[in-house]
């Protein structure tokens, strides 16, 4: 099946080019803003996660779309990036988010699967990714990835990113790596699919920039698409009060980064696996992810981990007989 087009790096190198320029004689780019609600919220970290880490003179900020429209942040003006995603381009706390941001006088990038949605009235830039879900992608296209790209390419303008080329390099094997991995862990999430399908909660850790798909899986796929209860526990977390709940019946979903932050989830892995018996792992080293330069790994580890995860909840899904896109609640009644 042919892959399907989605906006383009160079269409993103473009429009930092064109902010930059409009904003050189006004003090220039300060600050980022990412604007989202549920997954769309969580598939910005990535670009959180690298700017916090990379960047000496741009702060990136993260907040729920809803809380943004009651409670602006003084910071966001003129001088500020707002990105704002909603994978429909519908949800209508995210389009008031966007409007609300244009009106401060920040440059608005609005981000959807499709280019005809409510959301792309607003801003100045509208911008389409690809979702593993909903069609045929390429993994440089999912949103994880999107942003990511869109970090690395404002930090090369701004900042002379001195592991640019390392970074470029590593979105020309995603496809390949991810593929492999999702083929690796197949028969891995039919056993996990049957041996969790009639649990009534599961916990999620992770840390790093891979946090983001521990909350995705959570509220996402285990709340929302399987109602089954869950929580996100932060690998580093997880010792600083929630380990208590740990007992040889509670399940656990762990995401395991290569890089800075593998410490802190191996550790998290240890005492798991002492004291449940029910640990299942996603470890970025194991399926492939070191084909990656250890320099940026770090900012792949999501885009990895989160293509197999996804495998996994698809199995639940026909282990449970339960959709993934069976609703209770949302789009059925006033909320």
């Amino acid at each position: 099946m042919e892959k399907l087009t989605y906006t383009s790096p160079q269409e993103m190198i473009d429009t930092i080019e064109e902010i930059r320029e409009k904003l050189k004689d006004k003090n220039g780019i300060q600050n980022l803003y990412l604007l989202g609600c549920g997954g769309s919220l969580a598939g910005l970290y990535p670009l959180e996660y690298f700017m916090r880490s990379e960047s000496v003179r741009i702060p990136c900020r993260s907040i729920n779309a809803n809380e943004f429209v009651y409670d602006t942040p003084k910071g966001c003006t003129e001088n500020s990036i707002v990105i704002c995603m909603s994978l429909a381009g519908t949800t209508p706390e995210t389009v008031a988010a966007a409007k609300k941001a244009e009106e401060t006088g920040a440059t608005v990038i609005t981000m959807s699967i499709s280019k005809d949605v409510p959301l792309a009235q607003y801003g100045q830039y509208h911008w389409t990714y690809g979702s593993e879900l909903r069609g045929n992608c390429s993994y440089e296209d999912v949103n994880l990835a999107k942003v990511l790209r869109f970090g690395i390419e404002l930090l090369r303008i701004e900042e002379e990113y001195a592991d640019y080329e390392k970074a470029l390099k590593a979105f020309s094997v995603l496809d390949e790596m991810c593929e492999k991995a999702k083929k690796q862990v197949a028969k891995r999430a039919v056993e996990f699919a049957e041996q969790h399908k009639d649990d009534p909660v599961i916990y999620t850790l992770g840390c790093g920039a891979t946090y983001c798909a521990a909350y995705m899986q959570t509220i996402c796929m285990f709340m929302e698409m399987e109602w089954i209860n869950s929580g996100t526990i932060h690998s580093g977390e997880l010792y600083h009060g929630p380990f208590e709940i740990t007992d040889k019946n509670t399940p656990f979903f762990v995401f395991v980064n290569e890089g800075k932050t593998r410490f802190l989830d191996e550790r998290a892995c240890r005492f798991l696996e002492k004291y449940s018996g029910r640990v299942t792992v996603l470890d970025a080293k194991e399926l492939g992810i070191c084909v990656i330069d250890s320099s940026v790994v770090d900012y792949f580890n999501p885009i990895l981990l989160w293509s197999c995860a996804v495998e996994y909840t698809k199995a639940l899904a026909d282990a449970k007989k339960h959709p993934l896109m069976h609703r209770r609640y949302m789009f059925k009644v006033e909320y």
